[in-house]
Order: structure tokens, then sequence, then C-alpha cells
């Protein structure tokens, strides 16, 4: 499995707790890890006001220095880590503006089996290239979380690896479950999770998944819920936690920015605040 791994370095870098669940993965699912390290190239402000005010050019190339020296840093790190874990791995700059590292990730994603992106919710700039992934790489993208997860991210054959599967019948789910096989093949119990109080959800929809994993030789079984008032986002990574998953699959779903500030949506709660590894395909 090709996997890509962006890491951030400006304004802030790519958290190293973050980078070494991501790693982790990789290493279960028997990954070759490309990761793409952002430097940034902060574009000359030609104004003899704000250079004489402020000092523009300088804080330009103290903050191209910041990123080149963190992107040494996280270079060495990730060969390190990756090394301990005896994962392949090929870490390469690029340099670009701030604002366009999206831009830069989405072309390489496309011909990439996975992407992994650590996110931090709270960060307007990774979160908009998270979905920019999501939406435009054609692929799945596997958020995990910037710090610690809410169960424990597996890195050892020897350690149990479940799965939870979000499915509603819906196009989105559909394309998660099959972008997500072969990590379901992979993994020791893939549980399939219906909420019960948020969609008429087909009982057959769930005994055809259920014959397609047994099929494919993947054990399995099948978990309802209610949701009562939470948010459906929400309720998904509860109900993952409580069935000690170390990953959850779901399908994302685009909409408007009005439609998303009116009336919420499982894909942006899950993107704010991840609790646990959290495989996305759109």
């Amino acid at each position: 499995m090709d996997i890509l791994l962006p890491t951030a370095t400006f304004p802030d870098a790519t958290a190293k707790v973050g980078l070494g669940h991501a790693l982790g993965l990789s290493a279960r699912l028997g990954g070759r890890v490309t990761a793409p390290v952002q430097e940034v190239d902060i574009a000359p402000l030609h104004s003899a006001l704000g250079e004489a005010l402020l000092g523009v050019s300088k804080m330009a190339a103290d903050a191209e220095r910041l990123s080149r020296n963190r992107a040494d840093d996280i270079g060495l790190w990730l060969r390190e880590r990756a090394d301990g874990l005896g994962l392949t791995i090929e870490v390469s700059p690029v340099r670009c503006r701030p604002e366009a590292f999206a831009d830069s990730l989405v072309p390489l994603a496309r011909y990439h089996d996975l992407t992994i992106t650590v996110l931090d919710g709270t960060d307007p700039q990774r979160l908009a290239e998270t979905e920019a992934l999501i939406f435009g790489s054609g692929g799945p993208v596997l958020i995990v979380p910037g710090l610690e997860a809410a169960v424990p991210v597996t890195e050892q054959r020897a350690t149990s690896l479940n799965v939870m599967v979000a499915w509603d019948g819906s196009q989105a789910a559909s394309r998660a479950l099959r972008d997500a096989m072969p990590i379901l093949a992979r993994a020791d119990l893939v549980s399939v999770v219906t909420i019960g109080d948020d969609k008429a959800i087909e009982p057959a929809g769930v005994v055809g998944i259920q014959a397609l994993l047994e099929h494919h030789g993947i054990r399995n079984k099948h978990v309802q819920r209610e949701r009562g008032s939470s948010q459906i986002g929400d309720t998904l990574q509860a109900v993952a936690v409580s069935q000690d998953a170390n990953l959850l699959v779901m399908g994302a779903y685009g909409r408007s920015r009005l439609q998303e500030f009116v009336l919420g949506g499982a894909t942006r709660t899950v993107l704010h605040a991840p609790r646990l590894p959290i495989l996305l395909s759109h």
C-alpha cells in the first residue's frame, strides 16, 4: 500500500504524536510512505512603508528559515521513527506559499492508495488542507488526532486491530466501505454500526455487507445504537470508542457552507474533533 503522509511546518508544525500514530498505522498496514514536508516560500511584498514600519523582508526571511529548520528536524525524526518500525519512507521537501500546500498535495494524493493526515481541528489551515484532500483527491483520507487517541493506535500485529464501519445505506458509505477493504482484510474484527434514529436503513443492506465481509474472510458483527440528541459524528465516535475500535470508517458528505452552518454534519463534526483515526471517503 502506497501511503501519502503530508507534514506541515508553518505556521505550526505537525504534531509528532500524531505523526507517530500515522507511521504506526502505516507499519501495521504494510505500507510504503511518501512524506512531503512543507517548506514555505513567502511572496515578496513591495511596500516601502511596510518595510520601514514592520521590516517585512526580515519577517519573511525569518518565517522561511523557521520552516526550513522545522522541515529538517521533522524529516530526520520521520526517518528515524520509520526505521524503528521497519517502515520504508521517502521524505521530500515541498516548497510553496503557506496557503498553497494543499494545491501541491491533492495531485500527489491522486496516485497513492491512501492519504493520512494529522489533524488538529482547531487549526483552520490544516482543516482546509484536509478538506481539499477529502473532496479533491478521489481517494480515501485517513485522519489521525494530533494528540493521543481515545483508543491506543495499534502498531504491532500482536495487538488486535478493531475497525468500525459506519453504514447508512448511502453512496458515500458504500464508497468508504470499498475503499477500506484492504484495511478491513487485516482487521481482527470489523463492527458494522447503524444508528437507528438517524435515518431509515434497509436491513438487507446490513445483511449484504456482512455477507461481503464474510466472503473475504473478515470476522464481523453488527452493532445498532441510537443517537438521541447528539450530533451523528459525535455518536459514531462514541460508539467506536465503546467498541475499542482503533479505526472508524465512514463516508464523507460535501455540503455548501450555508448548509453546514445551519445543519451541522457528521463530516465536519469529526474533522473538528477527531477522537481516533477516521478513514473518510467521498
